[in-house]
């Protein structure tokens, strides 16, 4: 293993895109979290999976993206290769992604359910609570996993920049580690997807029952956010691959922060759409930022 040196353009690349990630993925992660728990008239089974989702979401930009950046903006911030930052990163990165890929095809699954049946739909609340928490379990021994595998395999066994490299999600060669860490993502994210799409595609194949126009407008804006997440994260999968199957070189690691970069972006992005396309969460942010300022400006 060898170390990199990253290009000028990448880091004027990569800097805004992770800067909007952890301000914007924070805050706006944050008030969807904060909606669900203060306003029990919204606590049904889609707004909180839709919830749970920006909890993986809050984990990926307020947890894990500041350690990339705090390295991609200053290489030789080479104490995240050391005890506890790299564990914190292992862990945040692989829990947050997780728990995403494990939330789609449930969202995917109550569309259906909903726009299917003109009575009770079958996913309640309690069993959607039930189903997240076992999504939970697996995420978090997912990431217990990978620091478990860490420090049998790299964690102190080398220079400060191997270390980090690993902590980081970077791979530069098919060893245990890469092949246990490449093996669960790659199930993960190709079961996730197919299945999230033939539930959306049954959608589209079966004349909807449900003609409810909030609810349409619901699976259209969960399929786009299946459409952005895959957008997002398929370049980093696919500079993985190239990068452990083929010769790993510096245009590997450049590429790994430009599409690690783009990754966390619909992680900042989500928080928006569901502004865009949910009527309720449009008017809750209009008032957090609108009637904070008019209430400050009352009280002067």
């Amino acid at each position: 293993m060898q170390r990199f040196e990253q290009y000028t353009a990448t880091t004027a690349f990569v800097t805004p895109l992770y800067l909007i990630a952890i301000v914007l993925g924070t805050f706006g992660n944050a008030l969807v979290i904060y909606f669900y728990i203060t306003d029990k008239s919204i606590q049904r089974t889609f707004n909180y999976l839709l919830t749970n989702l920006a909890v993986a979401d809050f984990v990926i930009c307020a947890v894990f993206t500041p350690l990339l950046f705090a390295y991609r903006v200053h290489e030789k911030a080479e104490v995240i290769g050391f005890t506890p930052l790299c564990e914190i990163s292992l862990f945040s990165s692989m829990f947050g992604v997780s728990l995403v890929y494990l939330v789609f095809p449930l969202m995917a699954y109550q569309r259906k359910d909903v726009m299917s049946r003109s009575l009770r739909a079958t996913l309640s609340l309690t069993r959607g609570r039930v189903l997240m928490g076992t999504f939970w379990l697996s995420s978090f021994l997912s990431g217990a996993m990978m620091i478990i595998l860490a420090r049998s395999e790299f964690i102190d066994s080398g220079p400060g920049y191997i270390n980090m490299y690993r902590c980081i999600m970077i791979n530069q060669r098919l060893d245990f580690y890469s092949q246990v860490f490449l093996g669960y993502s790659m199930a993960l994210y190709g079961l996730s997807i197919v299945i999230t799409v033939v539930f959306y595609v049954q959608i589209y194949l079966s004349p909807p029952i449900n003609k409810s126009r909030e609810e349409r407008q619901i699976t259209k804006l969960c399929v786009w956010l299946a459409i952005l997440y895959t957008a997002c994260w398929t370049p980093f999968v696919l500079v993985q691959i190239s990068g452990v199957f083929g010769t790993y070189t510096e245009l590997h690691f450049n590429l790994h922060a430009i599409s690690s970069a783009v990754g966390v972006i619909g992680s900042s992005v989500a928080p928006c759409l569901y502004v865009i396309n949910i009527p309720y969460y449009r008017a809750r942010a209009h008032y957090t930022f609108y009637g904070t300022i008019y209430n400050q400006q009352k009280k002067k």
